[in-house]
């Protein structure tokens, strides 16, 4: 990238360098450091090849990585252990579900949740109760021959952005490939079968049960044939907040590891 084509990225992801002229001036160059504090990267106003790199994978919405603080919260402890990527990029989230073990659909005995610093080294961790798995109506009535979607547990890099859930409200909609397990015996019980695992697009949203104030379903139903539900409306508003903190960030794509209760 020449200075120019730097000083127009800065200025596109919301630093601006006071002016797109190729002269790398004291306004570029502060400009230029706050970008990098924000992508972890050392704050020097050079824009070099990491920080053209990082620059690069702003621009394209996706994220740039850079090493968790330590001491991380359990649940990340438990990822990085079984090979799953963690971050500590500043606001960028670090969005999980933990599937209880137990295989009877149709409760929300499952746990969404997210962690997230703010650059200061400082784990932040909310929980939330939920389901990762379909509601009994859709696995005894699979809208699919192959049976109804239950993601597979594993982790999702990139795979959401902010969209509308059945273009009704805004939630987190998939936009990538994720794995699904596919049900098709029409019984409440949770088949995760590993030889019957489908790749694809498959409108896996992370959307909300109830949106009424201070609301709580204690009831799958109809609300996920697959998607990763919020029981509570506060639970659901709370996440749509942080989603926003990180897209006001410059970070368009969400990530999402599902781990198996341990």
């Amino acid at each position: 990238m020449n200075v120019k084509q730097v000083q127009q990225a800065l200025l596109t992801l919301g630093f601006d360098p006071n002016g797109v002229d190729g002269v790398w001036g004291r306004g570029a160059k502060l400009a230029c450091m706050a970008f990098q504090r924000s992508a972890g990267l050392s704050a020097d106003g050079v824009p070099g090849p990491a920080t053209q790199e990082a620059l690069k994978q702003r621009l394209a919405g996706g994220a740039v990585e850079t090493p968790a603080p330590n001491p991380m919260p359990l649940v990340m402890q438990r990822a990085e252990k079984l090979g799953y990527k963690v971050w500590g990029d500043k606001f960028r989230l670090w969005l999980f579900g933990i599937r209880s073990p137990n295989r009877q659909a149709g409760m929300f005995d499952d746990t969404l949740g997210v962690c997230w610093t703010e650059g200061d080294g400082i784990w932040r961790c909310e929980y939330w109760p939920g389901t990762t798995d379909p509601g009994v109506v859709w696995l005894e009535n699979p809208g699919k021959e192959a049976g109804t979607a239950i993601l597979k547990e594993g982790q999702y890099i990139d795979c959401w952005q902010i969209g509308l859930h059945r273009g009704e409200y805004e939630a987190l909609k998939q936009c990538s490939p994720v794995e699904v397990y596919r049900d098709a015996n029409r019984d409440d019980n949770l088949d995760l079968d590993p030889n019957n695992v489908h790749q694809g697009l498959y409108g896996i949203n992370i959307h909300a049960a109830t949106r009424k104030a201070g609301g709580r379903s204690t009831q799958v139903h109809r609300w996920s044939a697959g998607c990763q539900v919020h029981a509570t409306e506060a639970g659901f508003s709370r996440m749509m907040e942080l989603v926003h903190m990180q897209a006001n960030a410059g970070i368009e794509k969400f990530s999402y590891t599902l781990l198996d209760a341990w």
